[in-house]
């Protein structure tokens, strides 16, 4: 994509996100400073609301940003073809869940196990390409929010399912291609609701794969800040 259609796109997807904003949601931040002025980053944060999530970032984050997203949830064909046609124009890497099309009648679905790789070895590639591109890649690596008017397996407010590798396998692929670090930056969200709802976001320190002995102690430790950026403690 060209500088101009890229600028384009960006301003689309922010106009896109005020309208969807409107005057439900207020966005609040704190740690911008450790988001990386240029270069790739990946921002791996808690996963609340389906919504509201990503229109809080869009209120924050001034660099252009790419959201991996799910498509499981499409509830019929023409909802997938729209959306995967406004995720392929902003590049937002697409993947499916295994436990989501598990939950959806055969009858009703519209992918398949078969499609589940597939999608995630293309969001693999998308992912390290756009890292290799400079941008930011925000993952949201439980999986799943904890409100979703389709499904998700949380089943209160403060829970927070474990972290998949996702981010961590992304951040791999990436170093060995671009030969230098790649910082995770942990990223917690929480919300006061009301006729208006508030969301909190608070960036922490960047954190490094090289820093730990293993791809689990660095998700076990990127998780462990997510929820104390998020308010939660080590138990939830």
């Amino acid at each position: 994509m060209n500088p101009i259609a890229d600028f384009a796109v960006d301003r689309a997807m922010h106009l896109i996100a005020r309208i969807l904003t409107g005057k439900r949601l207020k966005t609040v931040a704190q740690g911008l400073e450790h988001l990386p002025a240029q270069g790739p980053g990946i921002i791996a944060a808690r996963h609340y609301h389906h919504l509201f999530d990503g229109l809080a970032f869009f209120a924050v984050v001034e660099r252009r940003f790419h959201i991996v997203v799910t498509l499981d949830w499409a509830q019929d064909r023409r909802t997938k073809f729209f959306m995967s046609s406004l995720n392929t124009l902003a590049r937002w890497p697409m993947v499916l869940r295994e436990e989501a099309l598990a939950n959806r009648p055969k009858a009703n679905r519209l992918y398949d196990r078969s499609d589940l790789r597939r999608y995630q070895m293309a969001a693999l590639r998308q992912s390290i390409k756009l890292l290799e591109e400079n941008r930011l890649l925000v993952i949201f690596p439980e999986g799943f929010p904890n409100i979703d008017p389709v499904f998700t397996p949380k089943t209160h407010a403060d829970e927070f399912l474990p972290f998949k590798p996702g981010f961590a396998v992304i951040a791999e692929s990436a170093e060995r291609t671009l030969n230098r670090a790649v910082p995770i930056i942990p990223t917690g969200i929480r919300y006061q609701t009301g006729s208006t709802w508030l969301a909190q976001v608070d960036f922490g320190a960047p954190l490094y794969r090289r820093d730990f002995a293993s791809r689990q102690d660095l998700i076990d430790a990127v998780a462990a800040r997510v929820k104390q950026l998020s308010g939660l403690s080590a138990d939830k």
